[in-house]
């Protein structure tokens, strides 16, 4: 028996084929999963044949993203200005009110009784202008839109950063569509913050019921 013939009976013994070297055949390759659009909008097809033709320099969507972060964050920083004016006003009149009352109780041992009735005329203005000027009802509805704001910004910007790298053309219709998607859930957002921002308002409230 030759060598030849060994194999041959070793390759039926195994039931792998005459002449077949090599490493075993692996099982089938699982098929790759589908890419999935980062955000899809509605009516994309449609919105890509409409944008298809777009002239030169017209409104570009990252520049739309870009002033809508700013709006958002210049809408933030009021709120936050409004609540420092609110603390700062607060501590103002509240500490002359405290510090001309302690000063109007130590008129006993206060050589010049005019400083005792200067610090108690002092706290009285305190008092009177901090009563005449109430603070706002709607401290509690700030807060909530500033850190709703801060969370729209952050969500816009990491939405628009996946439809970047989903697109990295600038000039495909996509991310024209994409744009104008987000842009109307910010303006739901926008929409949503300026409704319990108004209704904690005092004067919006009291318009509302008339």
């Amino acid at each position: 028996m030759t060598m030849r013939d060994t194999e041959k009976l070793a390759a039926q013994a195994s039931g792998a084929p005459p002449g077949a070297s090599g490493p075993p055949r692996q099982g089938p390759v699982p098929p790759m999963r589908q890419k999935q659009l980062t955000i899809p909008p509605p009516g994309l097809d449609e919105l890509e044949e409409g944008y298809a033709q777009r002239p030169e320099g017209a409104f570009a969507p990252e520049q739309a993203i870009d002033e809508q972060i700013a709006s958002l964050e210049a809408w933030a920083m009021s709120n936050l200005n409004s609540e420092a004016r609110e603390v700062t006003r607060f501590w103002l009149f509240r500490g002359l009110a405290f510090l001309g009352a302690v000063g109007a109780a130590l008129s006993p041992v206060l050589p010049n009784p005019q400083i005792a009735i200067g610090c108690g005329g002092v706290a009285a203005l305190a008092i009177a202008i901090d009563a005449a000027w109430p603070s706002t009802a709607d401290r509690n509805a700030r807060r909530r839109a500033i850190h709703d704001l801060r969370e729209l910004q952050h969500t816009l910007k990491l939405k628009w950063d996946k439809v970047r790298l989903a697109y990295p053309d600038p000039n495909t219709p996509k991310r024209i569509a994409h744009a104008l998607a987000l842009l109307d859930a910010t303006q739901s957002k926008r929409e949503e913050i300026s409704r319990y921002l108004g209704d904690a308002t005092p004067g919006v409230r009291q318009s509302l019921q008339r």
